[in-house]
Formats: structure tokens, sequence, C-alpha cells
């Protein structure tokens, strides 16, 4: 099965879980959440969701992050699971 990566933020650790539980069900693997104060699996960096958080750019909606892989096949679904648990994607 081919898998898709996906870097999502969020502006706490609950919504980026809510959405790790729900993207479980679509056969996602690789869950990582974090915090700021580092550079995650995919390389998303502090410096990169700072910049995000300023006023009238996109990105990250806050100091979380979730990096996944989900499966090819359930990209888009995986992508409206993030925004309704109060995410932004970052990448994939």
């Amino acid at each position: 099965m081919e898998m898709r990566p996906l870097v999502a933020g969020f502006s706490s650790q609950d919504q980026a879980e809510h959405a790790a539980r729900k993207l479980l069900a679509l056969r996602a693997d690789r869950f990582r959440i974090e915090r700021k104060g580092g550079v995650s699996e995919s390389g998303v960096s502090d410096a990169f969701l700072e910049a995000a958080e300023e006023p009238g750019t996109l990105g990250a909606p806050g100091p979380f992050s979730l990096s996944v892989q989900v499966p090819a096949v359930a990209f888009a679904r995986a992508r409206t699971v993030i925004e309704q648990a109060g995410g932004r994607v970052i990448s994939g």
C-alpha cells in the first residue's frame, strides 16, 4: 500500500490526539505529535511554525504538530479529518 506523509499543526495537544485517533481508522501509521522546541521527523522546524503563526500568513494554527503516514487512497479524507479536528495541513 502506497503511503504519503502528512504534517499538520494544532493549537492544542488534545486536538492533535483527536485527529490521530480518527486517522488510525484510515489505516494511517507512524504518528508523531510534537510541541514546538525541535524538528519533527518530517523536517518542520520551529522557525517555520513560528513564522506560520504571524498575522497574515498561512500555516500551523498553534504549537503542536502531527506528522503521519497516510495511505494514498485515503489522503483527501485525512486532510478533511485534520481540518475537522481544528488543525491545518502544513505539508502533504
